[in-house]
């Protein structure tokens, strides 16, 4: 496949903000951030998801930029499949080496399906690898935190 999200996102680079991303994640060497500000790649992410062949890109692994890896944790953010979207997470996951990347995955669909979610975070929370627990106690907090502080609100404290 032709590297065509490759050149998009170097389309919509701004080498001062490379600059300013490579600060905040020091572990990711600084010549692998094109510098797409979040915005412009949510708004290439979303209008990617509107034609066919976006599944290439995400089963393309490992990316070699930053910002491709951020644009695949945005696509996943955006699936509306929960089997599909597990599937390309546990994929993904793997090769996720850094927090900002990390963080920016929030698949919506997964606030649906709580009891299999549950399971799959156990999964991803026993894991050897940093970011795939780190994932997993995002979507721990993200759809059951509130669950807890509810329950917990129901008992005054003595």
């Amino acid at each position: 496949m032709e590297k065509s999200y490759q050149k998009r996102l170097f389309e919509l680079r701004d080498v001062e903000y490379a600059s300013f991303q490579a600060k905040l994640t020091p572990t990711v060497p600084f010549e692998l951030f094109i510098g797409v500000r979040v915005p412009k790649v949510r708004l290439l992410a979303r209008e990617l998801l509107k034609n066919p062949g976006y599944e290439t890109f995400l089963e393309e692994l490992p990316h070699k930029y930053y910002d491709e890896n951020m644009l695949h944790g945005l696509l996943l953010s955006e699936l509306k499949s929960y089997p599909e979207c597990i599937a390309l997470t546990d994929a993904f996951l793997p090769y996720v080496d850094n927090w900002a990347v990390c963080d920016i995955m929030s698949p919506k669909v997964l606030k649906k399906h709580k009891p299999e979610l549950m399971e799959k975070i156990r999964e991803w929370t026993a894991s050897t690898e940093t970011y795939t627990v780190r994932f997993g106690t995002e979507m721990l907090m993200l759809h059951f935190l509130d669950a807890v502080r509810l329950k917990a609100s129901r008992y005054p404290q003595a």
